[in-house]
């Protein structure tokens, strides 16, 4: 006779059993990032994004909410960092080939002069299609632990941190970009 224990016990079983490789699974979308990014530290275990506030040029506030569903490339910079200044290209660059693939580029300023010194310096590099996007007084940068310049978070489509890279990275290259929509794009729909 099958008692309600059994089926528990089983159930319980299957899980415990099935739980491993899907954690394991998930872990190894962002393993092996490549030559590119050797600069890359994976989350261990990843983790929630926080849902700090940052702003766009019209002071209009942001979160990381606000790309739910999407992979996000957080860049934290300032005009005055030299390896920000680099890497600005590469990330330009970055958010037209990525677009398409559920990821955004986000990069974030931690200048305190705000949208009036960003914009200026934006159009002087002809950086055209990256938005202005503040924080203010480094708030979030302080808050994610952040220490030096530049940093970016590899955020999933599902708001979990899965890595930081620290300093510069060739952000369009193709295997940088193959790396990405493995990592954080959005998962195709079942």
């Amino acid at each position: 006779m099958n008692h309600p224990i059994n089926n528990i016990l089983a159930a319980f079983v299957v899980i415990v059993a099935i739980s491993p490789r899907l954690a394991s699974a998930e872990a190894d979308k962002c393993a092996g990032p490549g030559p590119e990014l050797t600069n890359f530290s994976p989350a261990l275990p990843p983790r929630p994004s926080p849902e700090l506030p940052f702003y766009d040029s019209d002071d209009k506030e942001m979160s990381i909410a606000d790309f739910k569903g999407r992979g996000v490339v957080m860049n934290f910079w300032a005009t005055w960092c030299v390896p920000c200044i680099r890497e600005m290209p590469a990330l330009s660059r970055l958010k037209e080939l990525v677009a398409d693939h559920g990821i955004d580029v986000l990069a974030l300023s931690v200048d305190r002069g705000g949208a009036k010194v960003v914009r200026p310096f934006l159009d002087k590099q002809g950086i055209t299609n990256l938005d202005i996007l503040l924080d203010k007084k480094g708030y979030v940068m302080r808050k994610v632990g952040i220490t030096g310049l530049p940093v970016t978070i590899l955020i999933d489509a599902d708001g979990i941190e899965r890595g930081r890279v620290r300093g510069i990275a060739e952000w369009d290259s193709p295997a940088v970009i193959g790396f990405l929509k493995r990592c954080i794009g959005p998962a195709a729909p079942k």
